[in-house]
This record gives structure tokens, sequence and C-alpha cells, in this order.
């Protein structure tokens, strides 16, 4: 604060005003692109536990059916399968659970027919990947049908 004539006069001055504005600036901009990766993680975090529910349905259902996962005939690429809502709901499961691939794909609960590829050349969708064929060695497994990466660089089919 700077003197003024008549005695000192309450107030800041702008180099300081400015000095306070230029200070949050720098912290903002620091502590933005932290809370972004916390959010994204968060979301990551959601849907691999979304993955393990839907896994754990899977199983129970394996477990009542002497041995048999739910078999969706002729392999779909392109449309969402409705056949796991009808198979699974609500007796093992209360809904599809969602997922999130953050800013891949928009959040949604779809499940896809597709035979398991080890290589990963899946189509990339916004939904969950179900190999229902009879003829698979992979029948029942489900993973997550997108072929970008996570946080940690590992490709969400892998999951």
């Amino acid at each position: 604060m700077k003197p003024s004539r008549g005695g000192p006069r309450p107030g800041f001055t702008l180099i300081e005003l400015m000095i306070v504005v230029a200070i949050i600036g720098v912290l903002a901009s620091v502590a933005v692109p932290k809370f972004a990766e916390l959010l994204r993680k968060a979301k990551e975090g959601s849907t691999k536990g979304s993955l393990g529910q839907f896994r754990s349905a899977l199983s129970i259902y394996y477990g009542d059916n002497e041995g048999h996962y739910p078999t969706g005939g002729a392999v779909i690429y392109a449309s969402p399968w409705s056949g796991m809502a009808t198979l699974l709901l609500p007796k093992y499961i209360d809904k599809i659970p969602a997922h999130d691939f953050n800013k891949y794909h928009a959040p949604g609960n779809a499940i896809y027919l597709h035979t398991w590829v080890a290589s990963g050349d899946f189509h990339d969708g916004s939904g969950w990947g179900y190999d229902g064929t009879m003829a698979s060695t992979r029948r029942g497994s489900i993973w997550a049908y997108c072929s970008h990466t996570d946080t940690k660089g590992s490709s969400w089919s892998t999951y």
C-alpha cells in the first residue's frame, strides 16, 4: 500500500493486484491438468470395475447352466447384441454395466458379439466385446471393446 497526502489510504496498488492475479494463474495452470488426469483415472477404474462385475455375472450364469455360456450364434461386428441382456437380467445382474473409455468413445453399455482374436484385431467400438461362438476356444470371454490405450498405455481390449 502506498501512503497518500492525507494519510494512509487503504487499498492495493495496481502492481500488487497484478502480482496476486499472476500467482493465482500459475497455480491454476499447474492444478487443472492434475485434476483432469484424476478424473480420467476415476473413469477408467469405474470401467474396469464394471468389467469385473460383468465377468462375475457370466461366471454365475456358467455355473447355473451346467458349464454353458450364453451363445450368440452368428458373429455380428457392427450392431449391438441384445441377447445377453435377456439372458442375464435380472437374475444374474441388475443391469448391463456401463463403460466410459474417456475421450475415445461415448459412454454406454452395448455388447457386440465377436470371436476372440489374440492379436487384438478388433472392430473398435463403444461397448463390451463378447465371444459367444460355439466353436471358439475363448467362448464366454468378455472384454472392453476398444483398441485405444488407458492412462498406463495398456490396450483396453486386453482387460
